[in-house]
């Protein structure tokens, strides 16, 4: 049966699960970039970041010092209560998981810079729910490291103009600025239209979509995919901003209807370690991890 233990419990490992291990579509995207690299600088950085994750996996410790904010996305056909419960497990689970896992208190008050340790206050960890047919509840978390979050930007794009160029030229602009600093190589997560917000929370949703590389359905937004990604490891940055040819391993758009004046886009950058983790909880209370 679905209860508050059983999703505190859930939250714990799922966490763990997100920290600790990638996904395996993305350690696949990794070991063909290892293989297709030909420079030795590149060649060596990407070797290194494959026997990060395997050390991390071996010896259940997180992939990355920076174990990032913890962003859950909530699928769910309950009612408001269930709701509530819901997010009070998981901000427990994400209490516990602090200190069993364990995850870097990362989680401050923005203007008094208070810790109190456990990643949790003032909002965080940030729950979207989302509204669901089916008679289970699924939860995905993401666990979002800064040195590639400080790199989000926004730039609204009058439809008056060519908008494809217009996206084109902001997406290299700002990877020409961010180098290596995001952590290459990288998935690109691009919201476009809505509002600033929407294209915001859209362009972090793009992460979640596995493998790396899997087109948007939307035959325009896959199209601007494959060109947004030959242009941008065309640009030379390469692993860690040593130069190659794999700056990022894939280029996800995700669209929303916009304002006849202007689309808001938003890029954001997800360094190579996309740490999430999902599960499916029955209402008869059985698990199922991916």
């Amino acid at each position: 049966m679905l209860n508050k233990e059983l999703v505190t419990e859930v939250t714990v490992e799922l966490l763990k699960r997100a920290a600790v291990r990638l996904p395996s579509s993305v350690k696949e995207a990794l070991r063909r970039a290892f293989e297709s690299e030909e420079g030795e600088l590149a060649r060596k950085q990407l070797e290194t970041i494959l026997e990060n994750i395997s050390l991390a996996e071996a010896r259940g410790v997180p992939v990355c010092q920076d174990t990032g904010l913890p962003i859950f996305y909530v699928k769910s056909g309950g009612s408001c209560l269930e709701a509530v419960m819901l997010a009070e497990a998981i901000v427990e689970g994400t209490a516990k998981a602090t200190e069993q896992v364990p995850l870097r208190a990362n989680v401050i008050h923005p203007l008094s810079k208070v810790n109190p340790g456990l990643n949790v206050g003032w909002g965080m960890p940030f729950i979207y729910f989302e509204p669901s047919t089916e008679n289970l509840v699924e939860i995905t978390v993401l666990l979002k490291g800064f040195g590639s979050e400080a790199k989000t930007s926004l730039a609204y794009i009058p439809t008056s103009e060519d908008m494809e160029k217009g996206i084109v030229k902001f997406v290299l602009d700002q990877v020409g600025k961010a180098l290596g600093e995001p952590c290459p190589p990288y998935i690109l997560g691009l919201g476009v239209g809505g509002t600033s917000d929407i294209a915001a929370t859209l362009a972090k949703k793009a992460f979640m979509r596995l493998p790396p590389g899997k087109p948007n359905p939307d035959p325009e937004a896959s199209k601007l995919e494959a060109k947004l990604l030959k242009a941008v490891n065309e640009s030379g940055i390469g692993p860690m901003g040593v130069g190659g040819k794999t700056t990022a391993l894939a280029v996800h758009v995700e669209l929303c209807g916009t304002h006849t004046a202007a689309a808001p886009v938003v890029l954001a950058f997800q360094c190579w370690a996309d740490r999430q983790a999902t599960v499916k909880i029955t209402s008869d209370g059985k698990v199922h991890y991916s």
